[in-house]
């Protein structure tokens, strides 16, 4: 980057103009070096260009001299300060430098003279934290009136710059010509009539610019008659530029990754977008909505809270779980791009179902098209697992359909791989309705649950008896 900077290469893949305050901090500082390669470019090429000039001028002079300008022009040398005019006519006779343009339609207050639009200094370009650096210093000054007054001045640099290039541009101007220019809301204008009864346009500033100590008043007395060019440089572009190397040249590792976080979660936020669209998962669609929001609000301060930045990583890489979950379980219930079922329908609602809800009812049981995939399912799992059959390697689904109806559990005693892993327990639930306490009481409900595991067993129920009449 210092290499760049030294021979005015500009860094490339950025926007041009001022550092976007919307990229990452990282971003804008390399934006905020090309603004300064580019400034200096501009400087150069001006100093050649004054160069070339003066230059210009010297041979003409010489030549004039060559050729004998006569004992007028020699004595013209001689002459001392003494003999110039002091007068004020003469010693205010200012010529107009650093004009772009002529306004077209404006003419100056005091003078039938068109009112000319100056050349003036582009604003300073700021990144983020030398905006923060800024409303810190600005508040640190306090609320009293000579903070206020303080803070008014620092804040007043720019428009000072103008009103002194304006001054340049259009010698023997007034504040009303500057502000008919630069805030023409400032100035009111309205038909009144004459002394002749004709209707003449008349303008006055406005309240605001009348206010005793108004800013623009003092900055206007303060200013002097001096072209852009020739004034303090509101952006000092080598100063900035070796801050921003300086900068550069101090970040760590892992300063860097915070840098970029902003642009890897804006782009892990599109590429799920992308993806969430083409499988079509509700619960994923409210997710980037939430993270999205979230992401902007934490990401919008400087130093943002590293647990909280743990947990939007972690939503992202939830919803990228919960796509490859959906492709996966599309994929194994024959629901792909090419594939076409005749019950596409139910089995797109069952793996919708499956991502969204913590248990879902198998529609059909074992012989439903969900329940008769979901065997194959674990047949193949447990062939892959045994590792004794080459034909584990295939798929399920192809090798199993010529079946018809539900395939029995297998033993292993009879000699093949079972469908089904060993269970880890079995329940038991019974049901039923019985008139307690008594034969004519009301039939209520009665449950009785149990589960036989290898070192645990447990046994509850839930009984119920008719309390009318006892």
């Amino acid at each position: 980057m210092r290499y760049r900077w030294e021979n005015n290469h500009l860094v490339y893949g950025l926007a041009g103009g001022p550092p976007d305050l919307r990229c990452c901090l990282l971003h804008q500082k390399l934006q905020m070096l090309n603004c300064c390669i580019e400034r200096k470019r501009s400087r150069d090429e001006g100093r050649k260009g004054a160069a070339g000039g003066t230059e210009g001028g010297r041979e003409r002079k010489t030549s004039g001299c060559e050729n004998g300008a006569g004992p007028d022009a020699s004595s013209s040398f001689g002459k001392s300060w003494d003999s110039w005019s002091d007068s004020e006519e003469e010693f205010f006779e200012l010529k107009p430098e650093g004009r772009l343009h002529p306004h077209g339609k404006l003419t100056l207050m005091n003078s039938p003279e068109p009112l000319y639009i100056p050349v003036t200094q582009e604003p300073a370009p700021m990144t983020e934290d030398l905006l923060e650096e800024q409303s810190e210093v600005l508040a640190k000054l306090g609320t009293s009136a000579e903070g206020a007054h303080l803070r008014a001045r620092m804040q007043s640099a720019c428009l000072l710059s103008d009103m002194e290039s304006f001054k340049a541009a259009n010698p023997g101007c007034s504040l009303e010509d500057f502000v008919r220019w630069y805030s023409p809301r400032d100035y009111v204008e309205e038909e009144v009539a004459d002394e002749r009864g004709e209707v003449v346009v008349r303008g006055e500033l406005s309240a605001r610019m009348k206010i005793p100590g108004n800013m623009w008043v003092e900055a206007w007395d303060t200013a002097k008659a001096t072209p852009a060019r020739r004034q303090r440089r509101l952006f000092d572009d080598t100063k900035e530029a070796e801050k921003v190397l300086h900068y550069l040249a101090v970040q760590k590792p892992a300063d860097l990754t915070r840098h970029l976080l902003p642009c890897i979660l804006h782009a892990a936020i599109l590429k799920m977008k992308d993806e969430e669209s083409s499988e079509d998962i509700p619960s994923v669609r409210k997710a980037i909505q939430h993270v999205t929001s979230h992401s902007g609000k934490l990401l919008r301060h400087p130093n943002p809270d590293n647990k909280k930045l743990e947990d939007v990583i972690n939503q992202v890489m939830e919803m990228e779980a919960v796509v490859a979950r959906a492709r996966s379980l599309k994929a194994k219930f024959g629901l792909g791009k090419g594939e076409r079922r005749d019950d596409a329908g139910d089995l797109e609602r069952f793996v919708s179902s499956l991502l969204d809800e913590p248990e879902v009812l198998v529609i059909g049981a074992g012989r439903g098209p969900a329940g008769s995939i979901i065997h194959k399912l674990f047949i193949s799992s447990q062939r892959l697992a045994d590792s004794t059959d080459e034909a584990a390697l295939l798929s399920p689904l192809e090798e199993e359909s010529g079946r018809s109806g539900v395939a029995e559990d297998r033993r292993p005693g009879a000699g093949g791989v079972p469908d089904f892993p060993p269970p880890a327990g079995r329940e038991i639930l019974l049901r039923t309705c019985v008139s307690r306490p008594a034969p004519y009481s009301k039939a209520l409900p009665q449950r009785l649950f149990c589960v036989l595991m290898r070192e645990d067993f447990r046994l509850a129920g839930a009984f119920s008896s008719d309390t009318s009449f006892f």
